[in-house]
């Protein structure tokens, strides 16, 4: 089957298990009682999570700075944005990470090394915050709170473990002598089939050593830069919470209150399953039965669950993906992107 075939075969399969939980949920039985949900804090909900994104790109534009790129923050926004797009429509692993830097690498100032650093960095701090917010949720419920957690401890150790390992794989990559080597052990099969995809002269050299060693010296430049490392990994960690905010705030607007720390720990195996995810395009129906499921662990009845569900991914998917679109054909980056999926 050819990938387009697939990608269809993917979308399918993902709007018949979102029906599915639609179904068996039954949210809008909750959505259509009168009085009971609350528009305006949905709507703030919306804003939080825009806010969120906004956050996201200013974090990567502030290494992007510190890199010598210059870019402007409305760039960063445009570019992160599109990012966003095309991962949700076709996603892949490191999907976001890969056209952020495509799409950066030819501004004055930069190159590829500096387009990998600043979005391989990032990443670093996406996990690290991730691991962060998770640890720190768990040790709120269960010794400020004196509550149970409500998820099984091995999905909680299990996406720590997860954001461990990824942040430990960036780092490698990082790290100029280690992969120096790692190409060094390579067959010569595979030395030849990347040099010919991707370290080529159109990317500004010629070799892998070159393209290490832009790295490494990108890496010298952000170590100089304390203050930037600190305020972007705020801002990623920020970025990361506003899905749990969103989701606190959507179950608020429906009434039904549930512990901002019990939602983060929720969040963080929702976002586990998402980063996992290069199948179907979203998680559609998978993330959205996911969050359900595990709010009804936490006392939610199953309609209530459903209908918090429903509009949280409302807010962090569909509502996103058509901000996120519409910025990627305005500006003109159709034409790019076809180039590069092709």
């Amino acid at each position: 089957m050819k990938r387009n075939g697939w990608g269809t075969f993917f979308i399918i399969a993902g709007v018949i298990i979102f029906a599915l939980y639609l179904f068996y949920t039954n949210p809008f039985k909750v959505l259509m009682e009168v009085g009971r949900f609350d528009p305006w804090i949905f709507v703030a909900a919306v804003a939080v999570n825009y806010v969120g994104l906004v956050f996201l790109s200013t974090s990567w534009y502030l290494l992007l700075k510190s890199l010598g790129f210059k870019a402007s923050i409305l760039d960063s926004i445009q570019i992160s944005f599109v990012g966003l797009f095309v991962v949700w429509m076709l996603p892949f692993p490191s999907g976001f990470e890969i056209v952020r830097a495509y799409l950066i690498r030819d501004k004055e100032g930069g190159n590829l090394g500096k387009a990998v650093s600043s979005v391989i960095v990032s990443k670093v701090y996406y996990f690290i915050s991730f691991g962060v917010m998770i640890a720190l949720a768990a040790f709120i419920v269960r010794f400020v709170y004196g509550s149970i957690i409500p998820i099984r401890q091995e999905f909680i150790w299990f996406a720590v473990l997860f954001a461990l390992m990824n942040t430990v794989t960036f780092a490698i990559i990082l790290t100029p002598k280690i992969m120096l080597r790692i190409n060094e052990l390579s067959p010569e099969w595979l030395k030849t089939r990347m040099q010919k995809m991707i370290y080529s002269s159109n990317f500004g050299f010629n070799s892998f050593n070159d393209f290490v060693y832009q790295i490494k010296d990108s890496l010298q430049t952000l170590s100089k830069k304390p203050l930037e490392n600190i305020l972007s990994l705020l801002l990623v960690g920020f970025h990361w919470s506003t899905g749990a905010i969103t989701a606190y705030m959507v179950a608020i607007s429906l009434n039904q209150p549930i512990n901002f720390w019990v939602i983060v720990l929720i969040y963080a195996v929702i976002e586990f399953i998402q980063q996992l995810n290069f199948i179907i395009p979203g998680g559609l129906g998978i993330v959205d039965a996911g969050l359900a499921g595990a709010l009804v662990v936490v006392g939610a009845s199953l309609e209530v669950a459903g209908a918090i569900s429903l509009l949280t991914r409302l807010a962090t998917y569909w509502f996103e993906l058509i901000l996120c679109g519409l910025i990627s054909f305005q500006f003109g980056y159709r034409e790019t992107l076809n180039r590069y999926l092709g």
